[in-house]
């Protein structure tokens, strides 16, 4: 009982000490972590163009980010809820080549898949992605043509 307490109780320690990292690139604290150098690290920026739907606000984006030469998976798995103008920003980016999966959640669903490349803070580090048009139910507004009834089999 005593053993398992201290266990407990330094396991708990450990996770306070290495919580305080930053959560949103967890591949950049394990042991690839010394070799990342903070002045080649970019901010990207992924714009959802909804114009075809009015401009209407996108409720969240998940994107997965992996590295192109395959050495760090899932560098950046998040949720994302996009300001104005439709904008996620993902920021200390390592440069490099990614492949990019970006899923569109709620009302406007889509998916999109890419190979990104971050080149160096000074350079336009964006990629613009076009949603589709999705019609929205309006209660009042829909107008049902008149059908024959004759030929349905409760008539008979």
């Amino acid at each position: 009982m005593l053993i398992t307490r201290t266990l407990l109780t330094a396991l708990l320690i450990s996770a306070s000490l290495f919580s305080s990292a930053a959560d949103e690139l967890p591949a950049l604290r394990e042991k690839g972590a010394a070799t990342v150098n903070p002045a080649t690290e970019v901010n990207y920026t992924f714009h959802i163009d909804n114009t075809v739907n009015k401009n209407n606000a996108v409720d969240s984006v998940l994107v997965i980010l992996d590295k192109y030469d395959r050495s760090g998976a899932g560098i950046v798995t998040k949720v994302f809820y996009p300001g104005a103008g439709n904008m996620v920003v993902i920021t200390d980016l390592p440069a490099g080549k990614y492949y990019a999966e970006v899923y569109v959640l709620g009302l406007y669903k889509k998916h999109f898949s890419a190979v990104i490349a971050t080149e160096k803070a000074g350079k336009k580090n964006k990629a613009t992605l076009h949603m589709d048009y999705k019609d929205v139910y309006t209660p009042g507004n829909v107008i049902l043509p008149a059908e024959d009834t004759r030929l349905f089999a409760f008539n008979r």
